[in-house]
């Protein structure tokens, strides 16, 4: 960072206050023109909820978890008013692959 001849802040130069908060978490992108949607079921009652193994940033309305349960790969998706929806179940190669596909916005 330079400063100019006065000893002021250059004009880019941004205070730690006006950033925004950082995001640890990756954000899912838009989807692209070609995006295919994915079916969302209610969870069912007594299927296990698995353990979490990967998930988007909460600063969204929408976070998405990739869950694994008795060795299939599924996604949750939870939205901001509570709505708790999952995806199919996979196998783990498939799950992964479509975790991929959701964070580069080619699956909705």
């Amino acid at each position: 960072m330079t400063s100019d001849e006065q000893g002021r802040k250059p004009t880019h130069w941004i205070s730690r206050s006006d950033r925004p908060p950082p995001c640890f978490s990756p954000h899912v992108s838009p989807p692209t023109p070609h995006c295919e949607p994915l079916v969302w079921t209610v969870p069912e009652r007594f299927a296990p909820a698995g353990r979490v193994l990967a998930w988007t940033c909460p600063c969204g309305d929408t976070v998405y978890e990739l869950r694994q349960a008795s060795g299939l790969r599924f996604i949750r998706r939870t939205r901001r008013n509570g709505r708790v929806e999952d995806s199919r179940r996979w196998a783990a190669v498939v799950g992964t692959a479509q975790w991929n596909a959701l964070l580069m916005g080619h699956l909705r």
